[in-house]
């Protein structure tokens, strides 16, 4: 779908450029795509998240931004954790499912992540990666907050080697 944006128009120092031009301009630049999941039983969320970043390797902390409005949001709010999983180029059916309205909840997701049989930190099979994060900070940020969280585990997909 081609996106055409009209002339640029002046923005005063004091103003915003408007929420649908950053819109149209960002769904122009490719960028890796998770899937973040957070919560147990009937309090499970998961969705697709592109605004996810490391921010240090030592020590190990990652960066996400999560919408308030989102379901997602009060399952990492509140427990205080979260899943990132690097979804591979063959998962886009995965990305669509956590993007859309009806994506599963609840505990209509056990069906979709797998543990290691301790059960911390579900993973998403076929995933490049899942990251088991502790959320340290949060940042408000308008419509999203920004969670800063440590990575406590790093699981390694398939196609992911560790040596």
């Amino acid at each position: 779908m081609a996106t055409t944006l009209g002339p640029a128009r002046p923005v005063p120092r004091s103003a915003s450029a408007p929420p649908d031009d950053l819109r149209a301009v960002m769904r122009l630049f490719p960028t890796g795509v998770t899937v973040l999941s957070s919560g147990r039983g009937d309090r499970a969320a998961a969705m697709t998240a592109n605004s996810f970043v490391s921010i240090s390797l030592d020590p190990p902390r990652v960066l996400v931004s999560v919408m308030k409005s989102s379901r997602t949001y009060p399952a990492i709010d509140s427990s205080g954790e979260l899943q990132v999983h690097l979804l591979s180029d063959r998962q886009g059916d995965v990305a669509r499912l956590f993007a859309s309205r009806d994506k599963p909840f609840g505990r209509d997701l056990e069906g979709h992540f797998t543990t290691d049989g301790e059960g911390t930190h579900p993973y998403l099979p076929g995933a490049l990666a899942s990251l088991g994060c502790r959320i340290e900070e949060r940042f408000p940020g308008g419509d999203p907050t920004l969670f800063l969280a440590r990575v406590e585990l790093v699981r390694p997909g398939l196609a992911v080697n560790m040596s």
